[in-house]
């Protein structure tokens, strides 16, 4: 997938792979990973991930479970479900993304074949108050006073 980097995650006691998440990865290399999920699971016309796969993340899921979890109030009044590790919010085009601790973010936009990496060091590993996701997004800024081009419109 044109990773330059090797990737690490964490492993419990007996050294299995954490299920829970633990990936450490440089931004690029996530962003190539970003750019073959968007792409379908195809990387240079391989398919490395089943396109199927991705589909069943965007498809399924339930928005029923999701407002009755717990990481429904970081994202008020969104249409949103989790699956596989992926949270989707549920737009026109949905929205793929993965969350990491301390806001890390890999976004994918599929209908632009599109992979943002958004790297953070937020004191908590998650703040509702200063979570930039939990407003809206406008045109020409996020409205938590970083200036970005608001591609999720």
């Amino acid at each position: 997938m044109g990773a330059q980097h090797s990737a690490y995650i964490t492993v419990d006691r007996l050294g299995a792979p954490r299920c829970a998440g633990g990936i450490c990865a440089t931004a690029r290399d996530l962003a190539c990973l970003g750019q073959v999920v968007a792409d379908g699971g195809a990387c240079e016309g391989t398919q490395i991930i089943p396109a199927a796969w991705i589909d069943d993340i965007v498809q399924n899921g339930s928005a029923d479970g999701w407002d009755a979890g717990v990481f429904a109030p970081f994202f008020p009044g969104r249409r949103m479900h989790y699956r596989n590790k992926w949270y989707v919010d549920l737009g026109e085009a949905p929205l793929l993304f993965a969350l990491g601790i301390h806001v890390q973010y890999l976004f994918v936009d599929r209908r632009n074949q599109l992979g943002i990496v958004m790297m953070s060091s937020q004191a908590d590993p998650l703040d509702a108050e200063r979570h930039c996701l939990n407003r809206r997004p406008r045109r020409s800024h996020y409205d938590c006073g970083a200036p970005m081009v608001g591609v999720f419109d």
